[in-house]
């Protein structure tokens, strides 16, 4: 194969037996991750570029590593239907998967970095046990579509592997995909947060990045009594502009605005510290972990205490959870058991 001298990679292979495009889907997403060395490389492809198969190979290092890849199919900005294979680089040996998008998972929402849709239902992907090879249909079975050349017929011409090798796939990246840059989070905030009586808790993030996000990478967590993270609550999603995603506990009095219904979990009190963390990185906050600060945060007459508290605008990042936390600087009270405001961020202005 071009540019692998010796034919370490993963060819991937994409089947969409029952999706019709453009009307289903219209372009395709692939991220690969490397689970040893941490890298992730993230490509869009359109209509006219969609790849058949695509070769996959390692960077300096990763001959033999485990790498989870994930494909979407998406539809403008919006990603409709998500599939996930768990592989692995065999040194010296080209491993073939195959990954099918199905329309029984089309708009089927499942959250987190390891869950998917397979048949209309959400399952977790299971790590390879045969050598890489994708636990699903037959890779051998390739229903309707023609996947293009006999997968026993790997051969050198790029024509049927989707773009060149050589060009995609250099170390040390996986892939080298279009520059696009590291993704940039600025603007993407906590925006509101209701702490009502029995189980009225919800919290809200908003994009205001001014552009698309994808938010895959993201996540709220949780740090009970401002001290140790005590639960997480994935994104998993691409944001639109304006776009917000709230989070709410499943005995919210209104869950219409609802993006995320947790069910327990999701039950924090006023002294209960949440942070909005991508990649790795915290990148707004609310509250602190300087220790149970008794009820809640408290100061110039906004309490996190039994209060739906709204973001001030323009917003300034917290992105430090070790500093002491002050309510009144960049939040506005809204009033008990307040739920009209969720998903519908009109930025109040700082009292």
């Amino acid at each position: 194969m071009a540019g692998c001298a010796d034919e370490t990679a993963i060819l991937l292979e994409i089947d969409s037996t029952n999706l019709v495009i453009p009307t289903d889907v219209d372009g395709l997403r692939i991220r690969a991750v490397g689970l040893e060395s941490g890298r992730v490389t993230d490509r869009l492809f359109t209509p006219d570029e969609w790849p058949e198969s695509l070769a996959i190979v390692p960077g300096a290092g990763s001959s033999s590593e485990p790498v989870r890849i994930t494909v979407w199919g998406r539809l403008g900005d919006t990603e409709r239907v998500k599939r996930i294979v768990e592989s692995g680089f065999v040194s010296g040996t080209t491993v073939n998967e195959r990954i099918v998008l199905d329309r029984d998972c089309l708009d089927v929402m499942c959250p987190g970095e390891t869950n998917y849709c397979l048949g209309g239902d959400c399952v977790t992907v299971m790590p390879p046990t045969d050598g890489g090879m994708d636990m699903g249909p037959d890779p051998m079975d390739l229903g309707g579509i023609d996947m293009g050349m006999d997968p026993d017929d790997m051969g050198p011409d790029p024509d049927d592997l989707g773009p060149d090798p050589e060009d995609m796939f250099t170390p040390p990246d996986m892939f080298t995909p279009p520059d696009m840059g590291p993704v940039d989070y600025t603007g993407l905030i906590i925006s509101e947060y209701v702490e009502g009586d029995s189980l009225n808790k919800a919290v809200e993030i908003y994009n205001g990045t001014g552009g698309s996000l994808d938010a895959t990478g993201c996540e709220l967590v949780l740090y009970r009594n401002g001290g140790a993270e005590a639960d997480q609550f994935p994104v998993s999603t691409t944001l639109t502009d304006g776009q917000t995603w709230v989070f709410c506990h499943s005995g919210l009095a209104d869950t219409t605005n609802c993006d995320s219904i947790e069910s327990t979990t999701l039950n924090h009190n006023g002294d209960d510290a949440y942070a909005l963390r991508c990649e790795g990185t915290i990148i707004d906050s609310l509250g602190d972990t300087l220790g149970d600060p008794g009820d809640g945060w408290s100061s110039g007459g906004i309490d996190t205490f039994q209060d739906t508290l709204r973001r001030v605008c323009p917003p300034t990042a917290d992105t430090n959870l070790s500093d002491a936390f002050d309510p009144s600087a960049q939040w506005t009270s809204a009033g008990l058991n307040v739920l009209d405001g969720l998903g519908m961020r009109d930025c109040p202005s700082n009292p």
